[in-house]
């Protein structure tokens, strides 16, 4: 569970400069403050408007473009849908920063440590208009320009209602694991089926395999939200490059932690190690052996297993030549992988 991730399949990196060049038009080069302030969101300018290359992998577009060419379609019909989920990815970063108060991202300042909370939020407006429009505004035959537009809605009210959840659940005593995973697999799992589900369908892939392919994507987003609440406790952090402290730390109700709150004598430990407001670090190290030794950790690895199992299950459902099923499950497992 604690290997390094693997190098991204080439087909999640093909068309990147396609991508980025159509990135860069959909968001303009407008010298005014917010569209300057999106170009520092997505990595392309310092907090001086200098010439930087600090973006995110856009594995999100990628895997619309990967759809399209893997049901028959080409990358160039499912361009603006990947536009689209790429620039609706960042407008939910920018929220979701000030309302966790982050203070970093790809070690910079979050636009709002910048700008302020209240331009960070125009700012994540703006990202979200342009994602619409890169859509609405492209040349996709209308039914299906319409129908990616409704799965890029419907995937974006799961995200916000899953952030909602998730902000919810912070005071709360009674979440259950059932309450966590569904609140992860909309806030995780919505923005990686949908950018599947648009690619099918910008490719003019049929309805069935559209929705197949969204929920095969929904399923490994699960997969890989769980793995990453795993390491969050029991990964090795020369080996994920992470904290394995920090959860327990910051009180973050993950997987584990909410399992652990369902049995007796763990749900004492947290209770005890979160009425710190900084646990000590020799603490966190106790009640993270006592999960594992209580049978939390597998608890956790069980649902991780069952994610993988129900998505390889899914893909074997989807009619794909068998190059086309080895080649995405390559990218599952790049994807799982990545938490770590």
């Amino acid at each position: 569970m604690t290997t390094a991730a693997a190098s991204p399949p080439s087909a999640l990196t093909a068309h990147l400069d396609a991508l980025e060049d159509a990135l860069r038009a959909a968001v303009g080069t407008d010298e005014g403050g917010l569209a300057a302030s999106a170009r520092y969101v997505m990595g392309w300018e310092d907090e001086e408007g200098r010439p930087a290359t600090t973006g995110g992998k856009r594995i999100r577009p990628a895997l619309c473009l990967l759809a399209a060419e893997a049901l028959g379609g080409s990358a160039a019909e499912a361009m603006p849908g990947a536009v689209a989920v790429e620039l609706i990815h960042n407008f939910s970063l920018v929220h979701d920063e000030i309302q966790d108060r982050d203070a970093e991202r790809h070690h910079r300042p979050t636009i709002w440590r910048i700008v302020g909370e209240a331009q960070a939020i125009n700012v994540g407006d703006f990202l979200l208009t342009r994602a619409l429009r890169a859509l609405s505004e492209s040349d996709a035959p209308s039914e299906r320009r319409v129908a990616a537009l409704d799965a890029l809605l419907a995937a974006t009210d799961d995200m916000i209602g899953g952030q909602w959840n998730d902000l919810s659940f912070e005071p709360r005593e009674d979440v259950s694991v059932e309450d966590y995973l569904a609140m992860v697999e909309g806030k995780t799992g919505a923005l990686i089926g949908a950018p599947l589900q648009m690619g099918a369908i910008l490719s003019g892939a049929p309805t069935e395999q559209s929705d197949g392919i969204r929920d095969w994507g929904r399923k490994v987003g699960l997969a890989f939200q769980v793995r990453d609440d795993i390491l969050g406790i029991w990964g090795d952090p020369s080996v994920t490059g992470k904290s394995n402290q920090n959860d327990l730390a910051r009180h973050k109700k993950t997987l584990p932690v909410i399992a652990a709150l369902a049995e007796p004598r763990t749900r004492t430990a947290i209770e005890r190690l979160f009425a710190h407001d900084e646990p000590p670090a020799a603490e966190i190290e106790a009640v993270s052996v006592q999960m594992e030794a209580d049978g939390i950790k597998a608890v956790a690895e069980d649902h991780a297993r069952r994610y993988v199992e129900e998505a390889s299950s899914l893909l074997d459902s989807l009619g794909l030549s068998e190059d086309e099923r080895i080649l995405l499950a390559a990218v599952a497992r790049y994807l799982i992988e990545r938490a770590g």
